[in-house]
């Protein structure tokens, strides 16, 4: 009697539960469910036995509920994934932001992740290659136990967290493009970065500097970063015409450009764009930066190259660049006898003073246009001693003193 080839009836499952048949080439079994926008999709899976088809099932059915079902097609890899994020994430964010990314997609994430397939990308292979970067560096190098701030093996922690959070953007955008079931990177725990207290130059340091660069030709930029705590390309970007009645408004921040040099962009970000009241200090270095620019202008005719009203350039009106900024910076510091600080430091200086002269947390934030208070608290909160002893005296006033 001949066999039938009709396929054999059994009992369906519930929808994303999965159905096993028999046809003329052996076993196959299917899987259906709903996106969440609705669409209808189905995965087939085939098997010599029954047995073998129906684990192919539940292994759909777990990946499934785990969210780490691949797409159909042909398997996509990390690296051919970020490869096509990152050249398209280009004109998504400010070009240092891009080239950051780009190294960190580049020299570490392709190199440890690469040829692993994207939608079964799990949490343990991304804390396996964080911690292998810790260990020993760039996955395509050996150790390297004598670069800068680096570990003892391996790079920095606070590195690994920025690589982790390239690779974190990343694949969440997969997950919204349905590329990925779920984001690997946001599951594994981020690096251990210690606790670094910021320098700054305390008050009367502050005067001391300020006094002895009163007369230099980038002191009045120095002026209102120690007043404002505006940042350097906030600095650097300053046009004019965002000086007003005795304010300051930040619209714009000169960063590096796509193709190299310096152009002027965004700010860092939406809270960045702030108006600051200026204190008697800046307004009085706005003035002399103001004089000063006359006389250059004048000196320089129609080679004068200004076309942006930049309030700090050199002697021909172009912007003037951060590296020659901070270089310029540091003679000057060590001519007034301050300590060793960074420019940046000026930024923390300013939040400091502020901070000690009991100015609130939020007003302080706002004027140096963090992102949130956590920040500011977290940056500069513990910092100044004055303001535990004055926390202490508060509250004695307000139980009375010792009884």
């Amino acid at each position: 009697m001949a066999k039938s080839t009709a396929p054999t009836r059994v009992r369906r499952r519930s929808a994303g539960e999965g159905s096993v048949y028999e046809t003329e080439r052996g076993w196959r079994g299917a899987v259906t469910w709903t996106e969440p926008d609705g669409t209808r999709r189905r995965r087939v899976v085939s098997g010599a036995t029954s047995a073998v088809a129906r684990d192919k099932i539940d292994a759909l059915r777990r990946e499934l509920r785990l969210g780490t079902l691949a797409p159909a097609g042909p398997a996509l890899t990390v690296g051919d994934f970020l490869a096509g994020w990152i050249e398209g994430h280009r004109r998504e964010v400010r070009p240092a932001t891009w080239r950051g990314q780009e190294m960190h997609v580049r020299v570490y994430l392709i190199p440890a992740l690469g040829r692993l397939t994207l939608a079964r990308l799990a949490a343990a292979d991304v804390q396996r290659a964080l911690s292998a970067f810790e260990v020993s560096g760039r996955p395509d190098r050996p150790a390297n136990r004598t670069r800068g701030r680096q570990n003892a093996a391996g790079i920095a922690p606070q590195t690994v967290r920025h690589i982790r959070t390239t690779l974190r953007r990343a694949l969440g955008d997969a997950v919204r493009d349905g590329l990925a079931g779920r984001n690997a990177a946001a599951e594994a725990r981020p690096s251990y970065v210690p606790h670094r207290p910021v320098t700054y130059l305390s008050a009367a340091d502050l005067r001391k500097l300020l006094d002895a660069t009163r007369e230099d030709a980038l002191g009045p930029l120095y002026a209102l970063a120690a007043t404002t705590g505006l940042r350097l390309g906030e600095l650097l970007g300053l046009a004019w015409a965002d000086v007003v009645d005795g304010s300051l408004t930040v619209r714009r921040s000169l960063a590096r450009a796509h193709g190299g040099g310096w152009a002027l962009a965004e700010p860092k970000s939406a809270r960045s764009r702030r108006t600051i009241p200026l204190p008697l200090r800046a307004r009085e270095a706005i003035e002399t930066a103001r004089t000063r620019q006359r006389f250059a202008r004048n000196a320089a005719g129609s080679a004068w190259q200004d076309r942006d009203g930049l309030v700090f350039t050199d002697v021909v009106g172009r912007p003037l660049a951060p590296e020659f900024v901070s270089r310029e910076f540091g003679k000057a510091r060590d001519l007034a006898g301050v300590p060793r600080v960074r420019f940046h430091d000026l930024r923390h200086s300013a939040a400091t003073a502020l901070l000690a002269e009991g100015v609130p947390l939020a007003v302080i934030s706002e004027w140096l246009g963090h992102s949130g208070i956590a920040i500011t608290a977290s940056a500069y909160a513990a910092i100044v001693p004055e303001l535990r002893t004055a926390a202490r005296d508060a509250m004695d006033r307000a139980l009375g003193g010792a009884s």
